[in-house]
């Protein structure tokens, strides 16, 4: 039995799972091979003295950090797959490649699963983090099923816009009227976010197009440390 079950591998429930692990035992529950790829958020910190505080040494330097105008940046892909190695080496028990196919009640969450989970296909938690919205959708467009609403459920009430990403190299770059953010990292390369695809012909090295959770903007990384702490807070009301 979970003290949490956090359902979807988005960056805000890697944070929360690292933290929570501290005092609870935890779970992941995510329905993709890998968790968070590719990444749904910018590759931009204002304040990166928060991941500073949260990985080892060696693992931030290789994130290619670089000081830009509005922040540093950084390859994403990399701090989600740091974060969480990090989050199994605090105990997170992470089933990926599981989907969630029903939640039920009694005194606890029984939560039911198909995939790579545990043999009895059955999850159970005092506590669900629903980050299922957060993250991609699964192999054939499949979804974890979270349709139950509970005082003991921590949902996100953000909202999500479609947004097209590309990476091309920096000394290729040039100053994209229409986009969003363009963002240099230390590895040579440039990470430039538009709300849709540009007409014009760009040799992109990586392309992504992805529906991302959103304010009054785009969410930086510094916001899913704020949603952490949102979590949390409520985490703790729930347990006291």
């Amino acid at each position: 039995m979970y003290d949490i079950a956090i359902i979807g591998g988005s960056l805000s429930g890697l944070i929360s799972a690292i933290r929570l692990s501290e005092f609870h035992k935890v779970c992941i529950i995510d329905i993709n091979q890998e968790i968070g790829f590719p990444t749904n958020f910018p590759g931009i910190s204002k304040d990166v003295k928060m991941i500073k505080e949260i990985l080892f040494e060696e693992d931030i330097s290789n994130l290619y950090l670089k000081e830009n105008d509005i922040g540093w940046g950084m390859r994403s892909e990399w701090l989600i797959k740091y974060l969480t190695q990090l989050s199994a080496k605090k105990g997170v028990d992470i089933l990926n490649r599981t989907r969630v196919s029903n939640i039920f009640t009694e005194n606890q969450f029984n939560i039911e699963i198909i995939g790579g989970g545990p043999q009895n296909n059955m999850v159970i938690s005092k506590i669900i983090i629903d980050e299922s919205k957060q993250i991609h959708s699964g192999p054939g467009e499949r979804n974890h099923t979270t349709n139950i609403e509970n005082k003991n459920i921590i949902k996100s009430d953000n909202m999500f816009s479609n947004y097209f990403a590309g990476i091309i190299p920096t000394e290729k770059s040039i100053n994209f009227n229409n986009s969003i953010l363009q963002i240099e990292r230390d590895d040579g390369l440039t990470e430039v976010w538009f709300e849709k695809q540009p007409k014009e012909h760009i040799n992109w090295i990586e392309i992504k197009n992805c529906k991302s959770p959103s304010k009054d903007r785009l969410m930086l990384i510094d916001d899913y440390f704020i949603r952490c702490d949102e979590i949390i807070k409520q985490v703790n009301q729930i347990l006291t």
